[in-house]
């Protein structure tokens, strides 16, 4: 042997093996570190929360809608028939109860099965390593998730019980059609709680989690019969049922109860309520939490407002046949009711459909109210000392306004004028020139601040078409305004949402009560009294088929573009608008009276249709006098007509009409 090659030998056994050896052991620390390395603690379930659907109730604690990431409703153990979890362990884990998280035995079988079989025809995760995988790894095939998996599945082992591993696993795992858990699957498949399924309803459901999709009952009826035999005869196998109930369970067979999710009957309401608590809780805690979301909502009057405003729509329509065109064209309207002595919004409806458009027109939407805004200029007058009789001018009027070549001349709504009346006159037939000659007298200041004081939030100019209503509003800042009439003076801020409890009952967060002294007693029943002659005998005298004291004023505005009203009874607001979104003219003759009010009225007659008449209360303060409506004197025995008229103290004409009878 020559020096050379002793040199290549020693070099070879001294530096290359070596080398190899210290390669090994890095490949071995390298494959220890990406096992270890970012871990999940498995101590972070010591309190096992896991993602739950959050609900959205109604006032009257029936559930309405739902809002989740996963549509999961944990359930103890305790409720989990024990024929569910058979079937889960006969069919999944046979051996859960003897293995430590891994099932060796298992694992051999199954690869000697892979081998066979050339292919992988069994797997030989357990129960826990599925847990371990859908908490806290990716679905990816490869032996660093699967080792990891494995180590996972240890851990757990060491840390909880069994029965507390179970409720993990049957609470967390997917069961296809969008339920995660058994609860929800129970639901989903069989319209019914977990605890109440029979022994067919718990196989089909522990033979799920091998493939959620294949294996549906709904998607693929046929193919989800034969795993229910594949379970149902490993629970025989385990020794779990006989050989009769085997054969009597196969022959019954599975009935599934499905029905569709319940349609959201109210859109409009739940999805402002989605948006508000968006911008208070996290939205990890909003939908993962299960909380429990108490609202305002009356389910018995939204769905009167949605069928009172899908009548009225449709009736439009019937008057105007080339009216029902494309979505984007489509006459719209929108409807919503509160309570005003506290805000709660009952009902709420922001469009003829919210798949078709989910734009809010109670609150995102601003139109011009027109003749809807005057009873806030006629409060306006009322606190500032005018009287319900005084008289007010409706002539032509010719006002010049700066900037423009000719004068602006309000016109009333029939062409005519009617000379001198007094405030109940003018507001009960809508006189529009006798209205701006009220805000001439009295000043644009008063009415601005009356109108920011009871709600409206809109940045107001002092113009002269300020008294018809040209600036625009949300339907929701005018009907919680009219609520302040109703509610002695008190604004009561709206609001959807009563309370957020956590999904141990705890509250979260509630409501705070906002409650504005903007007018007093007086002046609110007196705005209240001209407006219920409105409903009587002005412009919204359709109201009387309700048979009812109601109080309340139409709006038109201009070329017909948008139609109101807004009205109230004791105890509750509403209102309707109907136009087009994109603003066009409704048609000639379709005012807030012939188009809108209609709409109010039914939704009021329904609601209202067990509920007895009420008078609206008269506060102290007040004296009830009769006055003769034209002259807005003291009634005498010659007056032709005559009206009870709601004064402050010492306000009271002293005259009396000269009217003479004949």
């Amino acid at each position: 042997m020559t020096t050379n090659s002793i040199f290549w030998k020693i070099n070879w056994n001294w530096i290359v093996l070596p080398v190899a050896a210290a390669m090994l052991v890095g490949l071995s620390l390298g494959l220890l570190l990406a096992l270890t390395q970012d871990l999940p603690q498995v101590e972070a379930l010591q309190v096992y929360e896991p993602s739950a659907v959050t609900t959205v109730f109604s006032d009257d604690g029936s559930p309405v809608r739902s809002l989740f990431v996963e549509r999961r409703i944990p359930v103890p153990l305790q409720e989990i028939p024990g024929t569910l979890v058979q079937a889960l362990i006969a069919v999944e884990d046979s051996r859960f109860y003897q293995h430590f998280g891994l099932d060796i035995k298992g694992i051999l079988r199954a690869l000697w099965r892979d081998i066979k079989s050339m292919k992988v025809v069994e797997g030989g995760s357990t129960l826990t390593q599925q847990l371990a995988k859908v908490l806290f790894l990716t679905p990816e095939k490869t032996i660093i998730r699967k080792l990891k998996e494995a180590f996972l599945a240890i851990n757990i082992e060491r840390r909880y019980s069994k029965d507390e591993i179970l409720t993990m696993y049957l609470n967390q795992i997917y069961l296809g059609e969008g339920a995660y858990g058994v609860e929800a699957a129970a639901r989903t498949y069989f319209g019914k709680n977990v605890k109440n399924l029979n022994l067919a309803e718990c196989s089909m459901i522990a033979g799920l989690p091998r493939s959620p999709s294949l294996y549906s009952p709904i998607a693929h009826p046929e193919k989800a019969e034969s795993r229910l035999r594949v379970v149902l005869l490993r629970l025989l196998d385990e020794g779990f049922i006989t050989d009769e109930i085997y054969r009597e369970t196969v022959e019954a067979g599975l009935v599934l109860k499905t029905s569709p999710s319940p349609e959201d009957p109210a859109p409009y309401f739940t999805e402002m309520v989605r948006r508000e608590l968006e911008q208070r809780i996290s939205p990890n805690l909003l939908y993962r939490g299960g909380l429990a979301i108490e609202t305002t909502l009356n389910l018995e009057m939204q769905l009167a407002a949605e069928g009172s405003l899908q009548r009225g729509l449709k009736s439009y329509e019937r008057r105007h046949p080339g009216s029902k065109k494309e979505n984007d064209d489509l006459i719209q309207g929108a409807f919503l009711a509160l309570d005003p002595a506290t805000g709660e919004i009952k009902a709420m409806v922001g469009g003829r459909d919210f798949s078709l458009s989910p734009f809010n027109r109670t609150t995102q939407a601003r139109r011009q109210p027109g003749s809807a805004f005057k009873p806030i200029l006629y409060t306006a007058a009322l606190s500032s000392g005018f009287t319900p009789s005084d008289i007010i001018d409706d002539f032509p009027l010719k006002i010049q306004i700066q900037g423009r070549p000719d004068p602006w001349i309000p016109r009333n709504y029939t062409g005519d004028y009617s000379g001198p009346v007094t405030l109940r006159t003018a507001l009960e037939r809508s006189l529009n020139a006798a209205s701006v000659d009220l805000l001439q007298r009295l000043g644009y200041q008063p009415v601005i601040d009356t109108a920011h004081r009871l709600g409206i939030t809109t940045e107001l100019k002092p113009y002269p078409s300020l008294a018809l209503g040209t600036f625009d509003v949300s339907l929701l800042e005018m009907i919680s305004a009219y609520g302040v009439f109703d509610n002695r003076g008190i604004l009561a801020a709206p609001h959807l949402i009563r309370r957020v409890r956590d999904r141990a009952g705890g509250v979260l967060w509630e409501q705070a009560s906002h409650l504005s002294d903007v007018l007093s007693p007086q002046i609110s029943f007196q705005i209240t009294n001209l407006l219920e002659g409105v409903t009587t005998r002005g412009t919204a005298r359709r109201a009387l088929r309700l048979g009812r004291p109601s109080a309340g004023k139409t709006g038109t505005t201009d070329d017909f573009r948008d139609a109101w009203f807004i009205g109230f009874v004791p105890g509750l607001a509403a209102g309707a608008w109907v136009g087009f979104d994109l603003p066009s003219s409704l048609g000639n003759g379709e005012s807030g009276g012939r188009t809108a009010l209609p709409i109010w009225i039914d939704f009021m007659g329904t609601v209202l249709r067990d509920i007895p008449a009420e008078q609206f209360p008269v506060p102290e303060g007040i004296d009830l006098v009769e006055i003769d409506p034209e002259s807005g004197l003291l009634a005498g025995p010659g007056c032709y007509e005559k009206v009870v008229e709601a004064f402050l103290p010492g306000t009271a004409p002293t005259g009396y009409c000269d009217h003479t009878l004949f």
